[in-house]
C-alpha cells in the first residue's frame, strides 16, 4: 500500500512540473523554416510556429507558443510587420539566442517598399494605407518606415535570394557557436544551400524569361523581391482583405483596373474565396492564378527554400502561359 501511495505521489509530482520541449530552431514562419531547416539539417530540428493554414498578420499567441520561444535553442524571426506579434516573448529570452532579420546591417540596403495594409473598408478602393494596427496582446505598433505615399518596407523578405543567403549564413553562425562539434556539417549544408539556391535561381530566370513583358496584378503587394530577382512586371495591385468580401462597387473598379492595363494573370491567394475569383474573372479575359506567399504545401527540408520559389515559379508561369 506505501508503495502504491509512494508511486502516486511521484507521478503527482511529475505532472506539475513543466513539459520540457525538443532542443530546435524555431522560424516564426514557414518560409524562414524553409532556410533555417536547409542549414540546420541533420544538426538539430526546427520548427514554425505559425501554423499551416493560419496567416501571421492576425496570428495569436497561445501558451504552448510562448514556451516553445523560452525552449529554442534559436528563434529566427523578422522581428517587424509580419510577425510582430513575437515581441513580447522574444525579448524575455537571451538574445544570443535570437536572429532578428530586420536588425541585420546587411539587409537594410536591400530592403524594398510595397502598399500593404490590413484591412479595407467595405466598398472602398483606393492606394492610400493606414499601416498602423493593433495588435492582439494589447498594445499598437506604428511602423516608422511608412511613408506619406501608404508605402511601408516590405518585409516578406524571403523572396529575395540574395537576403535569404543572408539569413542562412546568420543561422550557419548561431548553430556553430551553439553546436562547434557540427561546424563542418553546417559549412556543408550552407554550402550546398548557396549552390542549390544559385542553380535553381538560373532555372527559375530561364522560365520566366518568355513573360517578362506579360503584365498581372495582384492583391497582395509581397512580391517584389520575387518579381526583381527573376525580371517579371507586376502591372498594380488591389488592397483588399482576403478576410472580408468586396463590395460591389471595389469589384466594377477592380474589373475597369483589368481592362484598363490588359491584364493577362490576377493572382490570389489561398486565403481567398473562390467567390471573390470568381466573380472578378466573370466579364474580363483575366486569367486566374494562385500565389502562395507562406508556401504552405511545401515540407522543410535540405532543398526546401529552393522548392519554394520553384513552386512561386511555376505558378507565375501556369497563368501567364495562358
Amino acid at each position: 500500500m506505501k508503495t502504491i501511495l509512494k508511486m502516486s505521489a511521484i507521478s503527482t509530482a511529475l505532472l506539475g512540473l513543466p513539459m520540457m520541449a525538443n532542443a530546435d530552431v524555431l522560424a516564426s514562419v514557414k518560409p524562414l523554416g524553409f532556410i533555417a531547416s536547409a542549414i540546420a539539417n541533420g544538426v538539430i530540428d526546427t520548427q514554425v510556429l505559425v501554423p499551416t493554414g493560419a496567416s501571421p498578420h492576425d496570428y495569436s499567441l497561445k501558451l504552448s507558443d510562448i514556451q516553445k520561444v523560452k525552449s529554442a535553442d534559436l528563434v529566427l524571426w523578422v522581428g517587424e510587420d509580419i510577425d510582430f506579434f513575437l515581441e513580447r516573448p522574444v525579448n524575455q529570452i537571451d538574445r544570443q539566442k535570437v536572429i532578428t532579420i530586420a536588425d541585420l546591417a546587411e539587409i537594410k540596403p536591400l530592403l524594398i517598399q510595397a502598399h500593404h495594409e490590413h484591412s479595407h473598408e467595405e466598398g472602398e478602393h483606393d492606394h492610400k494605407h493606414d499601416h498602423k494596427h493593433e495588435h492582439k496582446n494589447g498594445h499598437e505598433h506604428n511602423h516608422d518606415h511608412e511613408n506619406h505615399e501608404g508605402l511601408s518596407t516590405n518585409w516578406h523578405i524571403w523572396y529575395s535570394p540574395a537576403m535569404s543567403q543572408i539569413v542562412a549564413q546568420k543561422v550557419a553562425d548561431k548553430l556553430t557557436i551553439q553546436f562547434p562539434d557540427k561546424k563542418a556539417l553546417i559549412e556543408k549544408n550552407l554550402a550546398d544551400f548557396n549552390r542549390t539556391l544559385a542553380e535553381q535561381s538560373d532555372k527559375i530566370k530561364a522560365q520566366l524569361a518568355p513573360f517578362k513583358e506579360k503584365g498581372f496584378f495582384v492583391f497582395h503587394d509581397a512580391y517584389g523581391y520575387f518579381n526583381d530577382a527573376y525580371g517579371l512586371k507586376q502591372t498594380g495591385y488591389f488592397t483588399i482583405n482576403p478576410l472580408v468580401a468586396p463590395g460591389a462597387k471595389t469589384l466594377a473598379h477592380i474589373k475597369e483596373e483589368i481592362a484598363e492595363h490588359r491584364v493577362n494573370c490576377l493572382f490570389a491567394e489561398p486565403q481567398f474565396t473562390p467567390k471573390v475569383i470568381e466573380s472578378l474573372a466573370k466579364g474580363t479575359a483575366v486569367k486566374v492564378g494562385r500565389l502562395d506567399p507562406i508556401g504552405d504545401g511545401v515540407a522543410l527540408g535540405a532543398n526546401s527554400y529552393a522548392n519554394f520559389l520553384q513552386a512561386t515559379a511555376d505558378s507565375y508561369a501556369q497563368c501567364l502561359s495562358k
